[in-house]
């Protein structure tokens, strides 16, 4: 009985043994990083034409059915600022209700920057929440060429297009209006016949939503903004002793600095509007990008009279070749 009972107990021994060398080992891979061969990564061997550890067709940041620098939700438009937040919505007031803050974004005309000419402008309106960017609307200038050679950008007439879009990829001739934008012709002289921008809705009524006026002003830049039962309901303020306002700095220095505008109800800051720094696209040209930041009590209707208010900001003081101090000095004689 002894002796078919060693073989058995031999075994047992040899058993635990391999068991505890086993553990050894496993607790050696864990407290010892695991290297794979150079080019590849668990699961994704290297192949011709494709990047270290990655996936064939498959870049840094990228996923399934991405385009190269994309991140999930993003079209062409949005690129540099981040995924799309939330979905497509019709009505585009529901849209704005839910948003927190807009971004203003000019288009690069390369005809303009090559030739020189002023053409009719366009900007892209991203809406922001708490959870990120969506792209929302398209803004499309219409004027005429003999007012864009031969007027100053404050004398002369326009009209803004704005167009609720699903995305940067959507042609804006194929959708409707979703607001209609007129500045008419002003000579703006001192006090008299000062530059104004007056929204509309595009429905049956032509419903009156407000307008944007810029008083004259000795330094600062200004706008005074009325709703649509013609109350004054917030003023934006630039103060003119900012790097990027300051006439002894140069053209330049508009594009090199952030330019702040407080926006101003009843005496009291409730939000902030920002000219951003230029990127090295934007130095060379004329285009710009703004940020705002509504103010908590604002309803959509007011939201739309900010990012317009934005549009006319940069009409006003940023479209010519020379700094906004120079351009009002022009305006007051």
């Amino acid at each position: 009985m002894s002796i078919e009972q060693k073989p058995n107990n031999e075994q047992n021994i040899n058993t635990q043994q391999n068991t505890q060398e086993g553990e050894n080992n496993e607790q050696n891979m864990t407290n010892q990083q695991f290297v794979y061969p150079p080019g590849m990564l668990p699961g994704y061997p290297m192949g011709p034409g494709m990047m270290q550890g990655y996936p064939p067709g498959m870049m840094p940041g990228m996923m399934p059915g991405m385009n190269p620098g994309m991140m999930p939700g993003m079209n062409p438009g949005m690129m540099g600022y981040g995924p799309q937040a939330f979905a497509y919505i019709n009505d585009p007031m529901e849209e704005l209700e839910q948003c927190n803050g807009a971004i203003i974004r000019q288009e690069l005309e390369m005809y303009e920057i090559i030739s020189g000419c002023e053409t009719e402008n366009r900007y892209h309106v991203f809406l922001q929440s708490n959870k990120g960017l969506k792209y929302a609307f398209k803004c499309i200038e219409r004027s005429g060429c003999c007012s864009r050679c031969c007027c100053s950008n404050d004398c002369r007439a326009l009209k803004l297009d704005i167009k609720h879009v699903k995305s940067a990829n959507d042609d804006p001739d194929l959708v409707k209006s979703f607001i209609s934008a007129r500045k008419p012709c002003a000579l703006a002289c001192c006090c008299l016949c000062r530059p104004i921008l007056e929204l509309r809705l595009s429905d049956d009524n032509n419903t009156y939503l407000g307008k944007i006026r810029e008083p004259c002003t000795c330094c600062d830049i200004n706008m005074d903004i009325y709703d649509e039962n013609k109350y004054l309901k917030y003023n934006i303020i630039g103060n003119c002793c900012q790097y990027g306002l300051c006439c002894c700095c140069g053209a330049s220095a508009e594009k090199l600095t952030e330019i702040q505008f407080k926006i101003m109800s009843k005496g009291e800051k409730v939000g902030m509007m920002r000219k951003l720094a230029s990127s090295k696209a934007e130095f060379y040209s004329k285009a710009d990008s703004y940020k705002i930041s509504f103010p908590p009590d604002a309803t959509p209707k007011d939201k739309m009279l900010l990012i317009c208010a934005g549009l006319l900001v940069d009409y006003q003081n940023f479209e010519k070749n020379s700094t906004p101090q120079t351009n009002r000095k022009k305006r007051r004689r």
